[in-house]
Formats: C-alpha cells, structure tokens, sequence
C-alpha cells in the first residue's frame, strides 16, 4: 500500500445523503449514482471526475454518507440530490487496487498508519472510484482512491 500525502482544493459534490447500513451499501450506491446522474443530465452539466462516496459519520453497523459526483462550484441541489463539499487541505490518500470487498482492509491499514504516526483517525473521508464496474467488468482491476483529511 502506497500512501500519498496530497494538498486537495475544495470539491462540491452532489448526490444522495442517507444513513446507510452495511449490507445496503451497494443498493444505495447504484440508486444514487443514477439518481444525480439523472439531475447533472437535467440541468445540460457533466460531472467534473469520477463516483465519489463522502462518508462523515461511522457507527459499527452505518454510515453517514453521501453518493454522486463531483460538479462545478454552484451546482445547486435539487428535488433529487443535496450538495454537499469534499474538505481542502492536507490530504492523506491511498489507491485501493480489487473489488469493494478489500475496501475495509485497506481502511483499517490507514487507520493504523495514523496511529503509528501519533495522529487521530479523521471522522471524514471520502473515497473515489476511479475504475469500477462501470468501466471494467473485472473487480481485479477496479481502482478506488481512499482520501482522508489530514489538517
């Protein structure tokens, strides 16, 4: 595992907000993709980078999280989808390479690593993905950026 420390400028996102249990994850993330994929076509915008996932708070069994896409600044919300921002700053950020499966390993690798270097695990954390099953049929070769605020 590669982590790269990275400077990030604020990105609004927007998408589907809700708190979300563990084995609704991938329902809530194809409806929501499809959901502010229908409002960004609506309103004539494309999205400005690939599926983000924003998560804010975490309990053993949900999350808080919002699904969508990144969009130009003042992309307002809709009926159908909230905005909400990515954080800028200081940025700890790894690529996970394989399916969604391994995506808990590779946090758990990162929460370690911030302890191992006297820092607090962040409560926010987004994660990119970058290539997945709508662009490669092979999970082997999807490619999800892990970001966490370091500041």
């Amino acid at each position: 595992m590669e982590i790269v420390r990275g400077e990030r400028a604020a990105q609004e996102i927007v998408g589907l907000r809700e708190t979300v249990r563990a084995d609704a994850l991938s329902d809530f993330f194809a409806r929501a993709m499809r959901t502010a994929s229908e409002a960004l076509a609506d309103r004539g915008m494309e999205p400005a980078g690939p599926p983000v996932a924003l998560y804010t708070g975490m309990s053993d069994e949900s999350w808080d999280v919002t699904a969508g896409f990144p969009v130009p600044a003042g992309a307002a919300p809709s009926d159908e989808v909230v905005a909400a921002m990515l954080p800028g700053g200081a940025t700890v950020e790894v690529v996970h390479h394989g399916s969604y499966d391994g995506l808990p390993g590779t946090h758990g690798e990162l929460a370690a690593w911030f302890q191992e270097n006297g820092m607090v695990v962040p409560t926010v954390v987004w994660e990119e993905y970058v290539v997945g099953p709508d662009t490669e049929a092979d999970p082997e070769r999807w490619q999800t950026r892990i970001v966490y605020p370091a500041g």
